[in-house]
């Protein structure tokens, strides 16, 4: 698969892309968006399974999204079945696959946090549960010693890892057909070869979300998660292009 590597503005574009999608039917952008986010939320509340559930559907949700963001792209009508196309039969498996290799990730970087942790982290997060005194939380953080620092430095660089080789791979097993455990690898791949753009971008969303988070009613937080989505999409498009947008070598700058 060619993974095209882009220039630190295209962060920008993908921000502005992502607006221009949301503006061509913003009342549906959002509130499929917000339905998305509903799914999600009733799977979290499932007794007992709620997180593991959740973790299991967020891709066929998450290519749902992408299936409404394709429509918006080329001037299709937008319709709610496209939210569900997820989780249509030729997709429904290899996007739960993703969601089980998301929980395997998370599962081995909690056992890798625990074991350099050892009983200090343990004694620390007993303390975490026990008091709301902020005096002793910092004691408790100060006694912990050097090992927990380093498990939670290690815990978070693998999440980061983890979250940056899920972002696009709904998409690329959903659009391109690929088998979800090379979804995951070119995911990392394309985020890593373009994390300067990719930096570029969060802090523009950073921006943004503090700007809209001064709203009130929580407002900012409806505009801003279908500029997340949108936004998302638009970069997939640019690093991974189909066949006939390709230019001639698969690692110029564009």
């Amino acid at each position: 698969m060619d993974i095209i590597k882009l220039k630190p503005a295209r962060g920008w574009i993908w921000v502005k892309q992502g607006y221009q999608l949301i503006m061509c039917n913003p009342l549906l952008a959002i509130s499929l968006a917000l339905a998305g986010t509903l799914m999600i939320f009733i799977a979290l509340k499932t007794p007992l399974i709620g997180p593991l559930l959740t973790l299991l559907l967020m891709p066929l949700v998450l290519a749902g999204y992408m299936r409404v963001c394709r429509a918006l792209e080329e001037n299709e009508t937008v319709e709610l079945a496209h939210l569900f196309a997820g989780f249509l039969k030729q997709h429904a498996a290899r996007l739960t696959a993703l969601g089980g290799f998301l929980i395997l990730g998370l599962l081995i970087t909690s056992i890798l946090i625990i074991s350099i942790g050892g009983e200090p982290l343990t004694t620390l997060l007993d303390t975490l549960k026990s008091t709301d005194d902020p005096q002793a939380l910092v004691d408790a953080m100060w006694a912990a010693g050097s090992s927990v620092a380093i498990s939670l430095i290690v815990g978070f660089a693998l999440v980061c890892v983890l979250m940056l080789a899920f972002q696009y791979a709904p998409m690329l097993v959903f659009f391109n057909g690929i088998p979800p455990f090379a979804a995951l690898r070119a995911s990392l791949t394309g985020s890593f070869r373009n994390l300067i753009p990719y930096t570029v971008y969060n802090l523009i969303m950073q921006g943004i979300a503090l700007v809209l988070s001064m709203l009130p009613f929580n407002i900012g937080l409806i505009l801003l998660l279908p500029l997340g989505l949108t936004s998302l999409y638009v970069s997939y498009r640019n690093i991974f292009p189909f066949a006939d947008e390709l230019i001639p070598a698969h690692s110029t700058e564009i």
